[in-house]
């Protein structure tokens, strides 16, 4: 079967011309992609080198360039490839291998039919070309009860000689003032969640202006700084500066108008500076997208993995202002479900939890909430503690967390926080501090 060379080209053009392109090429392809021999080794060299750095042509070519065939990379030169076409070509690509092993696999079967084999087996060797052609991902998901038991026995076994009780990643830590022991972040979260883990939806949701980001920050705060689990918070609304800025003003204690203003001075002054070094030691990754669907999402996402191997929790703030690629038509609530679909399908293709922050209308409720709950593994509102709770809620509350859903256990209860807004901080406040 005859190879589409310039597909080929166009491919590894558009990776050698954009990180974008680059990462979301590597997160599907593979050297058997590529049937002109300079051109695959040309993307196996590419692949290789991203691994510290985006290449470029010059990089590939200077490299290359005494090979026989290497005048054929000078097309990669000459063609231009726009973010907005590249799918197209990394699609036709794939089609074609996808193609090619059909086309393989239905001349062996040709053979087998003209063999003298029972048909019993040829049967069973039909079935397993097939299977080995398309390269079924379902195969894959097939775990026979052997495999499945040992597994879970030896997870098992993990979790009861662990010194904790939560399996993932933990939003609490045990911390001390003035010598009398306290926690920092959110132990009741814990507890209803088992921590954070690969897969999961969680849906974070409050009005405007009372805290969703800051929230989402705090939870990441003990996921990727006082811990080392990995990060990528995708944000729709603020710049870096402004999202690391109140990361400082959590981390340091201090104002985040002050920091923000620039008007710090002296031991204040001195204690930020400290946090700036501390939060680039973090495993928290920042982009900044204006403009963000779901599809988008999921290609940074796995442009991350690609090149950073590792992702532990995925936030996405906010849904409010995702869109889809082909809303056609839908209403509201349609686009929240599907969207939230969406988010749930990437949780479980990347094995990292997702945080997907959402907006409460002013009567402080969720459109498509029902069809979002669905959904998600957690969903849980953020708001003021309202005026007939100010004298029973514990001393120092001034919001809650309201538990609408937990996949894992039962719904309901609140969880009582103070938040300091001028220091976006947000933490638990036991029920019984009354």
């Amino acid at each position: 079967m005859a190879a589409d060379i310039q597909t080929q080209v166009y491919v590894l053009a558009g990776m050698l011309a954009s990180e974008n392109m680059l990462y979301d090429g590597l997160a599907v392809l593979s050297s058997d992609h590529f049937q002109e021999p300079i051109l695959r080794e040309a993307y196996e060299l590419t692949a290789k080198l991203a691994q510290e750095s985006p290449p470029n042509f010059p990089i590939i070519y200077k490299q290359l360039r005494n090979r026989p065939d290497s005048e054929k990379l000078l097309e990669l030169r000459g063609t231009a490839v726009a973010d907005s076409s590249f799918g197209y070509w990394l699609n036709a690509l794939c089609d074609q291998q996808a193609r090619r092993n059909y086309w393989n696999a239905a001349k062996a079967i040709q053979d087998l039919c003209r063999s003298e084999r029972p048909v019993s087996e040829i049967r069973e060797l039909v079935e397993e070309r097939i299977l080995m052609a398309g390269n079924l991902e379902s195969a894959d998901q097939i775990i026979p009860p052997q495999q499945a038991g040992m597994r879970a026995k030896a997870e098992f076994e993990r979790r009861q000689a662990a010194p904790v009780k939560i399996h993932g990643v933990k939003l609490s830590r045990p911390t001390a003032r003035n010598g009398v022991p306290g926690t920092d972040g959110f132990p009741s979260l814990d507890e209803a969640l088992g921590g954070l883990k690969g897969g999961d939806l969680i849906i974070v949701a409050a009005e405007t202006g009372e805290g969703k980001t800051a929230l989402a920050q705090n939870l990441v705060r003990h996921a990727s700084i006082h811990q080392n689990f990995q990060t990528y918070y995708q944000n729709t609304e603020m710049n870096p500066d402004e999202m690391v800025f109140r990361f400082i003003s959590q981390m340091s204690g201090k104002s985040f108008r002050g920091i923000y203003g620039g008007t710090l001075q002296g031991a204040e002054l001195e204690a930020v500076r400290k946090e700036f070094d501390t939060f680039a030691q973090s495993r928290v990754y920042i982009s900044s997208l204006p403009i963000l669907t779901p599809e988008r999402s999921r290609g940074l996402a796995r442009q991350f993995k690609t090149r950073y191997g590792k992702l532990d929790l995925l936030v996405i703030d906010y849904v409010g202002r995702m869109e889809l690629e082909s809303p056609g038509g839908k209403q509201e609530w349609q686009v929240m479900r599907d969207i939230s679909r969406n988010c749930k399908r990437l949780a479980q293709e990347i094995n990292a939890c997702v945080i997907l922050i959402a907006q409460l209308n002013e009567e402080g409720k969720l459109q498509g909430a029902k069809s979002m709950a669905n959904e998600a593994d957690g969903m849980f509102f953020f708001g003021p503690v309202g005026k007939e709770e100010i004298n029973t809620c514990p001393v120092g509350a001034t919001h809650k967390i309201t538990n609408k859903k937990v996949r894992r256990g039962e719904k309901g209860g609140t969880i009582w926080c103070s938040f300091v807004k001028d220091r976006m901080y947000i933490t638990e406040i036991p029920s019984d501090e009354r």
